[in-house]
């Protein structure tokens, strides 16, 4: 997939795909100085909002916000800026359903391993999505990686930075030679933390549950739409740290992501989780999430920015991310 022809938001304006240049020699490039997020966009199903749709716009750049600051890299847009540039870009794409890619980086000057951080730019890319993983419905396969997630004294697992994704990309690199779909990475005390790009659920005695913040895990927006629809249909869920002996003998585990939406992984290791093929818990929380992102949910029409032309502008969140389950 060739996302260079693509138009390209840079600092307040549009360029096309060819003219969105970086200088080589910016400290990003070099040491890893970024922070980003990745954000879908859907066509709607609601006959007052006839989209496309931006599933949780201002919850994902506020944690865009939080992952800069974290870096010490002040944003130099407000996020009233920076949400009316992503419904730009998707209105001037003309695509129905979509990916953004918001990235804050360091302009080319000073070569130093932290230094002039306050030197900042913001880029925004917008691009089609063909899938995280094909068929992804019918269920993933999974194994436990000998990569460790990176520590909060190392790399802030809360941050979405792009020196920080070298860790569960190469887990997830291992995962894809060895024939399986994703890989699963341990904390440093050898409990469940996250897959490379998604946070995991499992179905453990008729509860939902999932690995809270503390257990160094990004703090999911997408999760966190999963543990708000699984309440909403009175299914139990519980935040506590998760052995991995846990997961084989779960009922079902999902991975749930923006790029991946929500996935049921149905071999662990090599081995089945529960019957090897998708179960019950699933199939609800799916259809759920689907509604949300279609703009069917009545009762979460907050969670979606519409982006039709006489779409009145969209208020920015005052009050930061709201991924719960810390």
């Amino acid at each position: 997939m060739d996302v260079t022809t693509e138009a390209v938001w840079m600092d307040g304006e549009i360029v096309s795909g060819p003219e969105a240049m970086v200088h080589v020699m910016t400290p990003s490039l070099h040491y890893g100085w970024g922070a980003y997020e990745g954000i879908r966009f859907y066509t709607s199903d609601d006959p007052e909002r006839p989209g496309p749709l931006i599933f949780r716009l201002a919850e994902h750049l506020s944690r865009l916000e939080a992952s800069s600051e974290a870096l010490g890299m002040s944003l130099p847009h407000s996020q009233e800026e920076l949400i009316a540039a992503c419904v730009q870009l998707v209105r001037r794409s003309g695509l129905s359903e979509g990916y953004l890619r918001p990235l804050v980086m360091l302009r080319a000057g000073a070569m130093s391993v932290a230094g002039q951080i306050d030197d900042v730019s913001v880029v925004i890319g917008c691009w089609t999505w063909s899938g995280y993983v094909s068929d992804a419905d019918s269920g993933i396969s999974v194994r436990t990686s000998s990569w460790v997630r990176c520590a909060a004294s190392q790399i802030p697992p809360s941050v979405k930075s792009t020196g920080g994704y070298l860790n569960p990309s190469l887990a997830r690199l291992d995962a894809v030679r060895g024939g399986d779909h994703e890989a699963i990475l341990l904390n440093q005390e050898g409990r469940v933390a996250e897959a490379s790009a998604a946070n995991v659920f499992a179905v453990i005695d008729d509860t939902l549950v999932t690995p809270p913040l503390s257990e160094g895990i990004l703090p999911g927006i997408t999760r966190d739409a999963v543990l708000t629809l699984a309440e909403d249909h009175g299914m139990p869920t519980l935040c506590r740290p998760v052995e991995p002996r846990e997961l084989s003998g779960a009922e079902e585990v999902m991975l749930a992501g923006t790029a991946m939406e929500l996935a049921p992984v149905v071999r662990i290791d090599g081995s089945p989780v529960g019957p090897g093929r998708p179960g019950p818990w699933y199939a609800k929380l799916r259809g759920a999430l689907d509604g949300a992102f279609h703009g069917r949910c009545e009762d979460h029409q907050d969670w979606s920015t519409d982006c039709s032309p006489d779409a009145p502008a969209p208020s920015p969140l005052t009050s930061g991310s709201t991924a719960s389950g810390s």
